[in-house]
């Protein structure tokens, strides 16, 4: 046990060494200056950049202005945080306890966070709008909402910071008692995700040789999708922990005995919940779907062996204007930033009478905007009135490998894939972007991708709606038992999933307005959470429904007795 107080008191004088922070931040912002004079930028390129280069030089583009501003900027902020926020963390970590003197260190860390995220995000969006090797239409309305997300995400730890520090104690009491078991929530459910999940698919990890790293970096980037799976009955189960403790202990009573309303004693709930579901709406307008979404294509890849993910398979796409039909068997992710082909093509053209005039059959397809289509190693059938006339072989290119370059195809590997996508894994760019690209659609086709793009705002917000319903059923002023509320609780709970994923179906299949339905069960269960509320701020008793089966028979009172006295049972009458 002599070494466990050796490492204790260690860790007590590195935490009260004098200006070791301060040290450390100045010889981080030395190393920054240093850095700039000696053109850093030029011998240590950020990745993203240098292949958005190297992607315009294959499509024969030119590089947009802002890549190489970002070229020159983007070096030095992966730089910064490399050296500077883990300085800030150490920072953070000696003055942790010291509210005062931690807004400086968690303001600057938040700030080089946010600014880092997003110029990384502009070279992706730049690189893929100006030399897309999809044809995805560009959204930049929905790129700059996902932008201020970013910003949302980062800036508002200082704010939620300066929130506690300008709270009274009581409240800081009700915050931490509320927090306490809302984080172990969040711990055990996804811990126990990961460890279901594991068993699911541990199989496919063995067989593909997936080496530990990428599967910690895997469950890392699911992240997004399962906060917003638990957030809600982590939300739940809180404010009911927390409320039926404080109310057992009279500390509500107290606390309400000092002046103040059940709403400003409960605040602090109030509070952490709607930041919880600003967080949960930032990972539902993009990361959340996209991990799930990703999570589906990296499994599909690992069951057929592919060396990248594969985004759909099986894609059958029928053009009729050009009279073309289209078979992909695989279709990789890669493939947005050149690396990649798409495999087992097949092309079917018509003449105007419905008869075959030519047949592309192609084991790999590249796209590029400038170049069009290329096929490899394949073959070109051509009929004449419908019937086979000739099979020719691809020609052989300047590489040896045999190459059929085709213009004037109107079809791109946006306009295939997408008729491919699941709306239930499509963040909102990409749902407004296959909107746009498929708006002469018809409605009932366009159902499920209007009504996933309203419930990506309106689904974070139903856990707020189950707060309001939870907190007035956990408040008890008298010594009631407090399993009522809680099974009231729960089972609310289900009825909202059951309601949530009717309306849900309803609006895709097109027999409601889709902005209507998934914001209809969160104002129904928000406005009976309101109510109940009401009655308990009024020290009113809960509302009590109960159902009569059979009509109640009427019963004859029996008399007083009016002497005053105590008449004895079977007493013979006087």
């Amino acid at each position: 046990m002599k070494w466990q107080q050796r490492m204790i008191q260690a860790w007590q004088k590195a935490r009260e060494l004098p200006y070791l922070g301060r040290s450390s931040f100045a010889v981080a912002i030395t190393l920054l200056i240093i850095s700039m004079l000696m053109g850093w930028h030029r011998t240590h390129p950020d990745d993203a950049v240098d292949a958005a280069l190297q992607q315009a030089q294959q499509a024969q583009v030119d590089v947009p202005e802002s890549i190489l501003v970002l070229s020159r900027v983007l070096p030095y902020l992966n730089l910064w945080v490399r050296l500077g926020i883990p300085v800030l963390l150490i920072v953070i970590w000696r003055r942790w306890g010291d509210l005062r003197r931690l807004m400086f260190p968690v303001s600057v860390a938040s700030v080089s966070m946010a600014v880092w995220s997003i110029a990384s995000d502009l070279v992706d969006y730049i690189a893929h709008s100006h030399m897309t090797e999809m044809g995805e239409p560009p959204e930049p309305v929905a790129f700059a909402f996902k932008l201020v997300f970013i910003a949302l995400v980062f800036l508002s730890v200082p704010f939620a910071l300066q929130y506690y520090r300008r709270i009274g104690i009581l409240e800081r009491y009700t915050l931490r008692t509320f927090l306490h078991p809302l984080v172990f929530c969040f711990v055990s459910f996804f811990t126990l995700w990961i460890i279901m999940d594991l068993l699911d698919n541990l199989k496919e990890f063995q067989e593909s040789k997936i080496g530990v790293v990428r599967v910690i970096t895997f469950y890392l980037g699911m992240l997004p999708s399962v906060y917003t799976q638990i957030l809600p009955v982590a939300l739940l189960l809180a404010v009911l922990y927390s409320l039926t403790r404080m109310s057992k202990a009279n500390e509500l009573i107290s606390m309400l005995g000092t002046g103040q309303s059940l709403f400003r004693v409960l605040r602090p709930i109030f509070v952490t919940s709607v930041y919880a579901c600003m967080l949960n709406m930032a990972a539902s307008y993009y990361w959340a779907p996209r991990a799930e979404g990703n999570r589906e294509a990296v499994f599909s890849g690992m069951k057929v062996h592919a060396a990248d993910s594969i985004m759909a398979f099986g894609i059958m796409f029928h053009n009729e204007q050009s009279h073309r039909t289209w078979y992909v068997a695989t279709f990789p992710f890669s493939l947005r930033s050149g690396h990649e082909r798409m495999h087992g093509v097949q092309i079917r053209e018509e003449d105007d009478q419905g008869r075959p005039s030519r047949t592309i059959i192609a084991p790999t397809v590249g796209w590029s905007p400038r170049a069009g289509w290329r096929f490899y190693d394949g073959e070109e059938l051509i009929y004449e009135n419908g019937n086979l006339a000739t099979i020719r072989p691809f020609p052989k290119g300047a590489e040896g490998q045999r190459v059929l370059e085709v213009s004037g195809i109107e079809e791109t590997p946006w306009s295939l894939v997408s008729y491919a996508l699941r709306p239930d894994f499509m963040s909102v760019p990409e749902l407004v972007s296959y909107l746009s690209a498929h708006a002469r659609a018809a409605d009932d086709k366009l159902a499920p991708f209007r009504t996933h793009f309203w419930q990506r705002f309106a689904l974070p917000w139903q856990a707020m709606a189950l707060v309001l319903v939870a907190a007035p059923l956990g408040v008890a002023y008298s010594r009631r038992g407090s399993v009522g509320g809680i099974a009231g609780s729960v089972f609310i709970f289900f009825i909202y999933m059951f309601m949530n994923n009717l309306f849900l179906n309803l609006g895709k299949g097109g027999h409601f307005p889709p902005w209507l339905t998934v914001w209809m069960p969160h104002l129904i269960f928000g406005t009976l959470g309101l109510v109940l509320f009401h009655y308990r701020s009024q020290n009113r008793d809960l509302p009590s429904f109960k159902l009569r089966l059979s009509k109640r028979k009427p019963q004859i009172a029996r008399p007083r007795n009016r002497s005053g006295g105590t008449a004895l049972p079977n007493a013979p009458a006087a």
